[in-house]
């Protein structure tokens, strides 16, 4: 829908440039940029040193310690890159639950594609199980099913920034996806997007539910037991997804479905997913 697409779009035109991608200090592999990479380039930090070799630039020649100990040593400086990002977007039907949640998944994706390009990062965005999603975010198909997730059919590259944007609200295990999904990258974030009702749901008695992923309904009774009952469980989950992302040097997030200045300014930023442009 058009008007829907505009909105997105001009959500993210008018929020994003708040922020940057926070990479942190890790080293990257990437088009040239402005962040540390693996290998030697031509930045002002200095990364180590070389014996002179003939046709080295005289301009890098350690003079100092040549007058010290009479030897031709060449500084040598670090690369700087641009990393390449990987977002992996969940795609299941769960993530389209209510349309507040649709529409933050659709938003966030297209903010984190804002933030890559700006730095002029190389930028993927992948349906986790599935293929390349294309970049107008409006056309992300939400109707997968989330019994097996699975990595995306296209290969991740390493070295880089992987961000996997889910509700982690799986059937089955979800150590053994995150472990393949951080296999391999430089800095891994995990940014778990829920509606505000599936963070903190009200009693609101009898209800009929709708299973999203199979189109099951079934009666339950949302009662003050039925919500400890729900919330302890979501609380073993959000535990088990913090402990493995953090426990392995990534980044965790819950995110709260809602305009992308609040999702960044209540979770992105405190988290450490973006900083101060």
């Amino acid at each position: 829908m058009a008007d829907g697409t505009w909105r997105v779009r001009d959500e993210v035109a008018a929020e994003a440039g708040r922020y940057r991608l926070a990479l942190g200090s890790r080293r990257y592999r990437g088009r040239t940029g402005q962040r540390r990479g693996t290998g030697v380039g031509s930045s002002l930090e200095f990364h180590d040193f070389r014996d002179y070799a003939p046709g080295d630039d005289l301009r890098h020649v350690d003079w100092r310690g040549y007058a010290r100990s009479e030897l031709l040593r060449v500084r040598l400086h670090q690369e700087e890159v641009a990393p390449h990002l990987d977002v992996v977007l969940d795609t299941s039907a769960s993530m389209a639950a209510t349309e507040a949640k649709e529409r933050a998944a659709r938003v966030l994706g297209a903010a984190l594609l804002h933030w890559a390009q700006r730095e002029g990062t190389a930028v993927r965005v992948q349906a986790l199980g599935g293929d390349r999603l294309p970049a107008d975010a409006e056309a992300w198909p939400f109707t997968g099913a989330a019994a097996a997730p699975a990595p995306p059919a296209v290969p991740l590259r390493p070295n880089g920034v992987r961000v996997l944007v889910s509700d982690g609200l799986w059937d089955a295990d979800p150590l053994p996806l995150l472990r393949t999904l951080q296999h391999g990258a430089a800095r891994f974030l995990l940014l778990q997007l829920l509606d505000p009702w599936e963070i903190a749901p009200g009693a609101d008695g009898a209800r009929t539910l709708l299973d999203v992923e199979t189109g099951a309904r079934t009666e339950v009774q949302i009662d003050a037991a039925a919500i400890a009952g729900y919330r302890a469980r979501l609380e073993r989950l959000v535990a088990v997804l913090r402990a493995q992302v953090v426990g392995s040097g990534g980044v965790f997030a819950q995110v709260a479905a809602a305009p992308l200045a609040t999702m960044a300014a209540q979770a992105l930023l405190p988290a450490g997913v973006v900083e101060p442009a």
